[in-house]
């Protein structure tokens, strides 16, 4: 697991901002593509996938105790990260690492649900809370204020693809009429 979380903290950044466009057009265009229960079986496999990932990534292979920090004060890192840059890449990798949670959640809940954007979007915080949580009763790391946030923004841009692909079956409906 470490090899992994090695990994992806040092590809280029610009190779990360490529990788990470294609999988939100990706997405958005399958989503499009398939229908009805193929769309939602497809949402569900990604969804679980996407939690396995932010679990693997946050909570996984790391030791108990190795670090216990507490970090409360909202976007402080931005402040931090003014004499040590690399925390701005952290930040962002935060912001990727929940995108694919609110690429897939909205398109996996059942089609009854209403609001499923601020559900996804609620649901990814709560998911946040819990991992900086584990971490900081459970001596992994660091807990911060601003991982929720970045990882919060992270669902909010995944959602997005449900709201363009929303958009386009509704205007695509409009037209057969």
């Amino acid at each position: 697991m470490t090899e992994l979380k090695h990994w992806f903290f040092v590809q280029p950044i610009i190779r990360v901002c490529i990788e990470t466009v294609l999988m939100f057009v990706l997405w958005t265009a399958l989503m499009l593509i398939l229908r009805g229960k193929a769309r939602r079986i497809a949402a569900c496999v990604g969804f679980a996938l996407a939690v396995v990932l932010i679990i693997a990534m946050t909570v996984w292979g790391r030791r108990s105790g190795s670090r216990c920090e507490l970090s409360l004060i909202p976007l402080i890192t931005f402040v931090r990260a003014k004499s040590t840059p690399v925390l701005y890449r952290s930040m962002f990798m935060n912001v990727i690492l929940f995108m694919p949670f609110g690429l897939s959640l909205p398109f996996a809940l059942p089609e009854k649900v209403k609001l499923k954007p601020l559900i996804a979007i609620i649901s990814g915080f709560v998911l946040s809370v819990t991992v900086e949580a584990t971490q900081y009763f459970r001596k992994f790391g660091e807990c911060e204020t601003d991982d929720v946030i970045m990882n919060t923004l992270g669902v909010a841009v995944g959602v997005m693809s449900f709201v363009i692909v929303c958009a386009v079956l509704k205007r695509r409906r409009q037209k057969k009429q």
